[in-house]
């Protein structure tokens, strides 16, 4: 019988798997040669600090005027009423609130009912629609500030006025001085910039009445593709799904899971963990999917078309779909949205867009870099 050479073969092996990593080795440069990582490896643009009280408000308050697509369209402030959405309730979904904007006349007794056990019995203004009606009118509630709408000089969301989301929604926390519920949100100051990673945005869009005005973000099940979805749902909306259907798909976790954000009008479901705003965070190769080269392009997405997608029906709105789903699936998610919004009663759409908004200039440089 042929005798085995053991320390042949390993000397063998030793040389096989020198080259094997030498060849790894040289793979991994040249695929990091190719990368197409950042354009710049350092910031092109002149840093410049302007005026930082106002940029701090535009981020906590501004609307650009969303609060229309949140109350007449999502119709947010008549869910909330609907469904007693009361302080407990919000802290229980995810929503933080800025203790000093609370009310003095609502203060103390608030604090004394966050340190019990929070039931109605002993914390009957924290179970109570009413008190949570009084945080939104004082812009107690972070990232839905309301707006004096109807320019009287007072704030009532109950006799017209209307509440809109700003950045700070998904991108604020508090200190949780005063409260902190587990798994849930927090009553303190402000920390801007947070991810709040137990925020259930997907149920928030839910508690509104017409949640299907959100129609471009959810999971779609498409003609263009041959009907198939792609999400995390096992069946796609449709331009015909009822309003608990649209429900049914934003308030179930394993579908929209907490803490997280879908930031694409594709008609994919693919909510995305919310991340801190800090530029490292948002721009590519870090944050999202990679789609976002700059911040600025973020912060275009969100308020052109994410925080009041109506915009999307607009001739630079539709451009931008085609061009971000193709040709065909993008106009039929323009055109489907139009009969949803008009079958749910939604009119006066858009209050911005056009050719010249944003999401008619993405869709322009899209074209323009080939993507």
């Amino acid at each position: 019988m042929r005798r085995f050479d053991v320390a042949g073969f390993d000397r063998y092996s030793r040389w096989t798997a020198a080259v094997v990593v030498v060849w790894c080795l040289g793979l991994a440069g040249y695929l990091l040669a190719q990368s197409d990582g950042p354009r710049f490896s350092t910031n092109p643009n002149v840093h410049q600090t302007g005026n930082a009280g106002a940029g701090r408000d535009v981020f906590r308050f501004e609307t650009f005027g969303n609060e229309r697509f949140w109350t007449d369209a999502v119709r947010l402030p008549a869910g909330m009423i609907a469904s007693n959405f009361t302080p407990v309730r919000a802290l229980q979904n995810g929503l933080h609130i800025d203790s000093e904007a609370i009310p003095a006349s609502l203060r103390e007794a608030l604090v004394a009912e966050l340190r019990t056990d929070l039931s109605a019995a002993r914390a009957p203004l924290l179970n109570s629609v009413s008190t949570t009606v009084a945080l939104i009118n004082a812009n107690a509630v972070i990232g839905l500030p309301p707006k004096d709408t109807d320019r009287n000089g007072r704030i009532d969301i109950l006799a017209g006025d209307k509440v809109g989301a700003t950045c700070a929604l998904c991108h604020t926390i508090t200190d949780g001085s005063v409260a902190n519920m587990v798994n849930g949100g927090s009553v303190g100051r402000r920390l801007d910039g947070r991810a709040p990673h137990t925020l259930n945005f997907g149920n928030l869009v839910a508690t509104g009445t017409n949640s299907l005005a959100y129609y471009p973000v959810l999971q779609l099940s498409l003609a263009a593709n041959g009907g198939a979805t792609l999400g995390r749902a096992p069946r796609g909306l449709t331009e015909e799904s009822s309003e608990a259907e649209a429900d049914a798909y934003l308030s179930n976790p394993q579908f929209y899971p907490v803490g997280m954000f879908d930031d694409t009008v594709d008609g994919n479901g693919d909510p995305m963990h919310n991340m801190p705003l800090f530029r490292t965070d948002l721009g590519a190769p870090w944050g999202s999917e990679g789609a976002l080269q700059f911040l600025d392009n973020f912060s275009n997405l969100v308020y052109t078309a994410l925080l009041d997608p109506t915009t999307l029906t607009t001739a630079g709105g539709r451009a931008f779909l085609r061009t971000l789903g193709g040709a065909a699936a993008g106009e039929e998610i323009a055109s489907d949205y139009v009969r949803v919004l008009s079958r749910t009663g939604v009119t006066g759409y858009p209050r911005a867009g056009g050719a010249a908004s944003p999401t008619g200039e993405r869709s322009r440089a899209a074209r323009r870099s080939g993507r």
